[in-house]
């Protein structure tokens, strides 16, 4: 489907009258019975029409998803009306592009669409959803093209990356700072992605001092977790409620920019990153061993916006990144955390913290752990919470951690975790506890011989240590890029 045929048929304005709030929800008539649609699919509501009318015009922009139907499981409805609940309109009201959507010569816009991400329907999102929208609204609101962009799309101006490879989003990232010109500009980076594509623009240039103008990221979660979406948006999440794409959207288009906490983790000389590679020249009958391969590049260091993390989770991450583990979606992670609890490896290192404001470091008294999490969000998934007192982009450093307790018991962790993050909370008698602090610097030195328990996590990024290695992660001075924030968050 092209991008014209998506918002003909997509995007088709069907004029109702009689609008009405009814238990929270508009409810309308037209030639047949009256209709309804569910407050928590309502978008937008689209005033000050450019069009040749002799009342005033509302656009009502409706998003209802239906995961299960794999040929339209996204499906974008157009209202029209003259008359609106003024309680509906003063909710849900646009009154125009944002400033931070308009490609011109004071700003840039680039929409990049990651294809690997999550289960591969961000493509889809972009073609059957956003374009269209933001078609409708630039339209509807009778915005002005810039004529100084270098190319068009269906009248719109933006650049659009549909990213090929997994290199694509590093390598638009380098593109950022290349000159002091493009630095001093304002950008705004769409992003239909995980937290793997912020991952990759966060590390995308090795420049330690921050642009004149941060890039502002405007994030749609379509990966497998999304920690830092649902992380930034916990505090409007009701059950039930908006879904995070519907949050997702009216954050592009309504939202504020925000500093993006980030840290820094480095690591010792010798340290890998390792990645599964697909061999494209393997044959259709070839096994998942033969079809892909693991891959090692060099690192000194990552910058993260989530987690830095040993023990349990890295594990997690790194055995459930495989081909094979990958269709599966989310549930990957229970697949191979059931493996990884019946093992229950006891995770040989020396840990120790700073805690604000001090300057000496305090050792973890145990020489073996089960779980060494540092992190700046409070939820790695929707409803798993690993750092309840973490507030939206609040920029602390928080550490959870606890020994070698045994798979039951690891598994009642989690399970609190998924529970409001109760697990914080949890001692046992014989002494043994979940730890979590506040901290300003983190030291994991690696004493493991088996590489397969020397690995840690960066945001989904693993990093292979060697033995006697160490990671340490801090807060990185000066931010790197700014992310829209939903306006109607006060940010701590």
């Amino acid at each position: 489907m092209s991008s014209a045929q998506s918002l003909a048929h997509l995007s088709e304005v069907v004029p109702v009258n009689d609008v009405a709030v009814i238990d929270g929800n508009l409810t309308w008539t037209r030639a047949g019975p009256s209709e309804k649609v569910d407050r928590d699919e309502i978008l937008f509501i689209l005033a000050a029409p450019r069009i040749e009318v002799t009342d005033d015009e509302f656009l009502i922009c409706c998003l209802k998803e239906a995961p299960e139907d794999e040929h339209n499981p996204y499906r974008l409805s157009v209202f029209r009306t003259t008359k609106i609940p003024a309680d509906a309109l003063q909710q849900h009201i646009l009154k125009e592009l944002p400033p931070h959507l308009r490609h011109g010569p004071s700003n840039e816009v680039d929409v990049i669409v990651s294809t690997k991400s999550g289960m591969g329907s961000a493509v889809r999102v972009w073609e059957d959803v956003l374009q269209p929208l933001w078609q409708l609204i630039a339209s509807h609101l009778g915005e002005h093209r810039s004529p100084l962009a270098n190319n068009q799309t269906n009248g719109l101006y933006y650049r659009l990356a549909i990213t090929e490879s997994a290199e694509t989003v590093r390598t638009f990232a380098k593109s950022l700072w290349t000159s002091d010109v493009q630095a001093s500009r304002s950008r705004t980076i769409v992003l239909l992605s995980g937290d793997g594509g912020v991952v990759d623009l966060l590390n995308g240039s090795d420049k330690d001092s921050p642009p004149v103008t941060l890039p502002l990221i405007a994030l749609l979660p379509l990966g497998t977790g999304n920690a830092l979406f649902h992380s930034t948006h916990k505090p409007l999440y009701l059950n039930p409620g908006p879904t995070p794409l519907v949050h997702g959207l009216r954050t592009i288009f309504q939202g504020t920019p925000s500093d993006l906490p980030v840290f820094r983790a480095s690591f010792s000389p010798g340290s890998q990153i390792v990645t599964f590679a697909d061999k494209t020249n393997a044959s259709p009958q070839s096994n998942v061993d033969d079809q892909f391969s693991r891959e090692e590049t060099s690192v000194s260091h990552l910058n993260g916006g989530i987690v830095a993390s040993y023990g349990f989770h890295a594990s997690l991450v790194y055995e459930s990144d495989t081909p094979e583990y990958r269709v599966h979606g989310q549930k990957r992670f229970g697949m191979v955390a059931q493996e990884l609890l019946k093992e229950a490896h006891p995770y040989n290192a020396q840990v120790s913290m700073r805690r604000p404001g001090l300057s000496k470091f305090e050792s973890i008294p145990r020489d073996a752990h089960a779980y060494v999490l540092t992190t700046l969000v409070s939820n790695l998934e929707r409803a798993f919470t690993i750092s309840p007192a973490s507030k939206p982009l609040q920029g602390k450093l928080r550490l959870v951690h606890f020994g070698p307790i045994g798979g039951e018991r690891t598994m009642e962790v989690m399970m609190k975790a998924y529970d409001e993050g109760k697990h914080v909370d949890i001692k046992w008698e014989d002494g043994e506890r979940v730890g979590y602090e506040e901290v300003d610097e983190v030291q994991v030195v690696i004493l493991e011989d088996d590489e397969r328990w020397r690995k840690v996590c960066i945001d989904g990024t693993i990093v292979e240590i060697p033995s006697g290695g160490q990671m340490n992660v801090k807060m990185l001075e000066g931010g790197l890029f700014k992310v829209l924030a939903s306006s109607s968050l006060v940010l701590e």
